[in-house]
């Protein structure tokens, strides 16, 4: 869809040189078939089919940039300003507006001196980021090419997405059009209808109903209904009957909502591409985990290949202009010759000004900026008092107190769970599982006079490598029964040896101990451990330096030591010993002796000024290790590692929302440019922070859904396109106790919002009963369904009779072996409509239940629904 530029011909529009390349703002046009209309503000977010259009957004680096952006000039010298460039192509363009369009981002690159990333959106496949520029308002597709295509009513709409959402006109007015995990809306002359998809969320409901309200108040229509899959027949006459005037009551047929598809065989790959005698070629190089290094030129060229869901081509800072300029052109012949649908996804990046999105799909990234500076890190340092004071950084180092609150120690066995006295609670297993329960610190208050975290307690489960999965079972029902007991402001957070979250480590000071087998402490009887036993002799190497990134763990006496390292040996006859590498720094020296403290008094040793003495005590197998160090690059075996926090960068802090589909099957969806305000209290949501995932549960969740906390994190960390360790830790967060170390991933929180939080019942009431009373138009007798998002497929009682999914009278009457396996066929009746249910029962499912179990047999037999 783009025919070949000569980069010495292109001539910038003017409506392009009216942005200066050192301002940020956010700037869409309309494409014509000669010339560039600039739309005016008021519609923005407002499209058509027919058209195509390029967006700009231009914002800070490390800002998000919406449709709200004012523009301003950057006059701060060195300041990085992220710039990217969108075009948009309706579903019903021309290939010659196509074409237009694809020519005209060249012209605004080369403005921009070709220090942009470009993305190719087409209708209904919309990126997330360029959805997150109208996040307040979604967007609304109408059909044809302005205002004046299509008749104002009557109109049928499509709310499709999630947070934004988009409004599509739907070509036809059409049963065919209805599923139920859809919001539809009928726009008539006299009543403007919000038709409510049973397995829609409230996100979906409060846009369709506020966009109802929109369309409304444009074209001045006097009413607006909303109207309930599956109860239709209780809108008032007045309104039936105008809606049969469009849409048949009597051939009502909505699909059953539709499974997102499943993909199981996403796999990057990496290809090298070169031009020869003109012809623009590829090679694949590498499939799986990518590094940064594979980009390696900076005047080469690459494709990454993510498909579905987005194909990038990425140019070195060196390449010929004319490569920038070709670039989309050569992706799309690429998608063409894959046979990839024309619709996927494709992006041009610019070695040095990589978006989010696209360093997401390595494991490290070194930002530099244009010229090749590296972005320095994070160098000064905080101790944690500072921290709680500061929300992001507390969130970046995810420190949440300084640990010095009260700790009790459970060890977990298969008969019973036994606390552990504090003064050998620093000491674990690995072939073990530990509770740990925290009381977090309450010292410091915000000017305010409230307490900077919104928990009191944390409760962590942690396990070893070595632990049997009956005591990981265990252990996560004792924590579950702990949260229990502590009722509220409490964070649960499950983390496997090796991956110990820093401030795990800091409530232990920096002084925790894992040693090899299993606690023989488990021995002994009674509920509590009263002594500790030790193994006759132990090397351990201390990992870390600072309270929030130090512990000790045991290796074997056959481990290299290493010069930049320090070590713990317990020797046979019982001493205790410190050997410090020569390139060791103070504070990991200074570490070891806290933890050497526990194990008794301690001589430390510094390499070449080991005495006699030392080579006595710990035996000639050390002085034979000693021998064989090496100052070549550190060694870490898995069991070694510690999850000290990363210079995970911000900018790629990813949020999720969770939803589940038919039969429970859950999908997660990305929201880009995040804020408190996309936390819905009738959602589950991930936060993925690189180290550790949150999982934020909303008060207003369903049980089965909260019950998939766990595995839906899981799922997130197996499903990212980095090769991950499915053990890293995993929390979960209650709406309303959300630690400081989760709030500071947000730019602003407000404690408060959620007690002003619009809710979709409330919302509905107001405009079906803005007196406070039944206006004439819904039957006041008819239920509000429950928003959600889930099915069910078991027996329920009358109030569970909305959860269960709907399907067709004929289809539940029809041959058992073509209904779907969630279907009891003894229980068809819950999955009729209550329209259909009354109609065929003559009664409500509720007056139905009250029936005798023998009487309801005989009447769906009666009704060949048995």
């Amino acid at each position: 869809d783009q025919k070949r530029p000569v980069y010495e011909d292109i001539k910038i529009d003017t409506a392009f040189r009216k942005i200066s390349p050192r301002s940020i703002g956010f700037h869409i046009w309309r494409i014509q078939q000669d010339h560039v209309e600039t739309l005016p503000k008021e519609q923005y977010g407002t499209f058509y089919d027919e058209c195509t259009y390029v967006i700009y957004a231009a914002s800070l680096a490390g800002t998000s940039c919406d449709k709200n952006t004012i523009s301003r000039e950057i006059k701060t010298p060195g300041a990085a300003i992220e710039r990217n460039i969108h075009f948009w192509l309706g579903a019903n363009i021309t290939s010659e507006r196509s074409k237009s369009a694809a020519y005209k981002i060249i012209e605004l690159d080369l403005h921009l001196d070709h220090k942009t990333t470009q993305f190719r959106e087409s209708q209904g496949n919309e990126g997330i980021r360029f959805l997150s520029y109208f996040k307040d308002d979604g967007i609304i597709v109408h059909s044809g090419s302005d205002a004046s295509s299509t008749p104002t009513e009557p109109r049928l709409y499509q709310i499709s997405g999630t947070a934004p959402q988009r409004c599509i006109q739907q070509k036809t007015i059409s049963w065919q059009c209805f599923n139920s995990g859809q919001v539809m809306i009928l726009q008539t002359a006299a009543i403007v209808y919000v038709w409510i998809g049973r397995s829609t969320g409230s996100v979906e409901r409060i846009f369709g109903i506020r966009m109802g309200e929109r369309l409304k108040k444009l074209h001045s229509i006097p009413e607006q209904a909303i109207v309930d899959d599956g109860y239709e027949q209780s809108m008032s006459i007045a309104r039936k009957e105008v809606w049969n005037g469009y849409l048949n009551l009597a051939k009502r047929f909505v699909k059953p909502m539709p499974l997102m598809p499943t993909v199981s065989d996403m796999l990057l790959k990496l290809y090298h591409c070169d031009t020869v005698n003109g012809v623009f070629r590829v090679e694949l190089i590498k499939t799986g985990t990518l590094e940064q290094a594979d980009l390696y030129g900076r005047d080469s060229i690459y494709i990454v290949d993510y498909f579905p869901q987005s194909i990038w081509i990425w140019i070195g800072r060196s390449s010929h202009k004319q490569n920038r300029a070709e670039a989309m052109r050569h992706v799309r012949g690429y998608v063409i010759k894959k046979g990839y649908p024309s619709s996927t996804p494709v992006a041009r990046v610019i070695d040095g000004l990589e978006p989010a999105e696209f360093v997401s799909l390595f494991p490290t990234w070194i930002s530099a900026d244009i010229n090749g500076n590296t972005v320095k890190g994070l160098s000064e340092k905080f101790d944690a008092l500072t921290l709680i004071q500061r929300p992001r950084m507390a969130a970046k180092i995810q420190l949440m107190d300084d640990g010095s609150g009260d700790m009790t120690v459970y060890q977990i066995g298969v008969d019973e769970v036994k606390e552990i006295p504090n003064k050998y609670a620093k000491t674990f297993y690995s072939g073990n599982c530990y509770a740990v329960h925290y009381e977090v610190a309450c010292s410091t208050e915000n000017a305010n006079g409230s307490l900077p975290n919104s928990i009191r307690n944390v409760v962590y489960l942690w396990c070893g490598l070595n632990a049997p999965p009956e005591h990981r079972t265990i252990g996560e029902a004792f924590l579950n029964e702990l949260c229990d007991h502590l009722k509220k402001n409490v964070v649960q957070v499950r983390i496997t040896e090796g991956m110990e979250p820093p401030h795990f480590l800091q409530i232990f000071k920096g002084a925790l101990i894992v040693l090899n087998a299993q606690d023989p402490s488990l021995e002994q009887g009674g509920g509590i451990v009263n002594i500790r036993k030790y193994p006759t002799s132990f090397v351990l190497k201390v990992v870390g330096n600072t309270t929030y990134t130090c512990k000790a763990v045991q290796v074997s006496s056959k481990t290299l030591y290493y010069p930049e390292d320090c070590y713990i040996l317990k020797a046979p006859d019982n001493e205790v010993w410190i050997w410090c590498g020569q390139y060791s720094t103070g504070d990991s020296r200074e570490m070891a002796k806290s933890i050497a403290s526990q194990l008794g008094e301690y001589n430390l040793v510094m390499e070449g000024n080991e005495t006699d003495e030392f080579f006595n005590s710990v035996g000639e197998k050390f002085l034979k290790q000693l021998k064989k160090t090496t100052t070549a690059g550190n060694i870490i075996t898995p069991a070694v590692q510690t999850n000290v926090a990363q210079t995970w960068d911000h900018a790629v802090i990813g949020l999720y929302r969770c939803q589940l589909q038919e039969e429970g099957k859950p999908t997660l969806r990305q929201i880009f440019g995040f804020s408190q305000q996309d936390l819905r209290p009738d959602s589950i949501f991930l936060l993925d922070a690189g180290n550790i995932v949150y999982v934020w549960v909303g008060e207003q969740t369903m049980p089965e859904e909260r019950a998939q906390c766990w595995d839906l994190a899981k799922q997130l960390i197996a499903s990212h396109p980095v090769q991950r360790d499915t053990a890293m830790p995993i929390a979960t967060v209650r709406q309303g106790e959300e630690p400081i170390t989760f709030v500071g991933f947000f730019d602003s929180w407000d404690k408060k919002y959620y007690e002003s939080c619009i809710l979709y019942e409330n919302l509905r009431t107001e405009i079906e009963y803005p007196n406070g009373v039944g206006a004439g138009g819904r039957n006041p007798g008819a239920p509000i369904p429950v928003p959600r998002s889930s099915v069910r497929s078991d027996d329920g009682s009358g109030d569970d009779f909305d959860r269960y999914q709907k399907y067709p009278l004929d289809m539940l009457r029809g041959d058992p072996a073509n209904l779907p396996a969630s279907i009891n066929p003894t229980r068809k009746e819950i999955h009729l409509t209550h329209d259909d249910f009354v109609t065929v029962f003559s009664m409500t499912y509720h007056e139905f239940e009250e029936l005798p179990k023998w009487k309801q047999v005989e009447l769906k037999k009666q009704k060949k629904l048995f």
